[in-house]
């Protein structure tokens, strides 16, 4: 199975409406990185990723995100219709653009052209370094959840964001499961592993006692970890 297949769950067959809503029209053209409107979006999307990193969710104004932009908080609206949804594209998108791409690539390959241990491990590996670099912006994801969205408005945002790449990587690990006979639930089993990847991330600071993410050393664990969970511990040769 390959990318052109019909079963193959590729990101460009997300809905019109999904993918208008998070792409900008702009940044689609052939030309429209160098357009005035794609490099004003970009300047509000560098301040307001600086500013919900350094004060958070609450503690961020529109106001003071379109002042360290250099725009107006009218040309921050035009291009993001509440404070909520710039959060969601500020924090998200790196996510989902290593998603998408990993779908991609995936989709590319022939299937079973890999063992487990190599699939999990570069999924890790990538997964990892895209957490580990946004590591400031998932705690203010964390802190907005937990304590300042008392209105709700994040969360549903976030689902919008979160439940289309949820949905694509889950039928990418069922075609897995189904060829290398894993018999686990999909849906659960992805979200077990961002999880693992995302805790470790968050909290490497009092885990590691660093803030510095000890990857060499982490990803071979999480491969481990996955891998026996999913195919069984690997019998060991009998002592001679």
């Amino acid at each position: 199975m390959n990318a052109a297949d019909p079963a193959w769950p590729h990101a460009s067959a997300w809905s019109a409406d999904y993918r208008g809503a998070v792409d900008d029209p702009a940044a689609s053209s052939s030309d429209g990185r160098s357009s005035p409107r794609y490099r004003n979006r970009q300047r509000i999307i560098d301040a307001a990723r600086a500013l919900f990193a350094e004060r958070g969710y609450r503690g961020t104004a529109t106001r003071d995100i379109a002042e360290a932009s250099g725009l107006a908080e009218r040309t921050l609206f035009r291009h993001f219709p509440s404070k909520a949804a710039l959060f969601r594209e500020s924090v998200i998108a790196p996510v989902q653009q290593f998603i998408q791409e990993f779908a991609t690539e995936w989709g590319e390959r022939p299937r079973g052209s890999r063992d487990t241990e190599t699939e999990v491990a570069e999924f890790y590996a990538n997964l990892v370094a895209v957490l580990d670099r946004e590591r400031r912006l998932l705690i203010a994801l964390v802190a907005a959840l937990a304590f300042e969205d008392p209105d709700g408005v994040v969360f549903p945002e976030l689902q919008f964001t979160l439940r289309p790449l949820f949905e694509e990587l889950e039928a990418i690990f069922a075609l897995e499961a189904d060829q290398r006979a894993w018999h686990i639930d999909a849906s659960t089993a992805i979200r077990v592993i961002i999880g693992m990847a995302l805790g470790v991330t968050i909290h490497s600071d009092w885990l590691f006692g660093t803030s510095r993410l000890p990857q060499d050393a982490l990803v071979p664990v999480l491969t481990t970890l996955t891998v026996w969970g999913l195919q069984g511990k690997p019998e060991l040769p009998s002592s001679v």
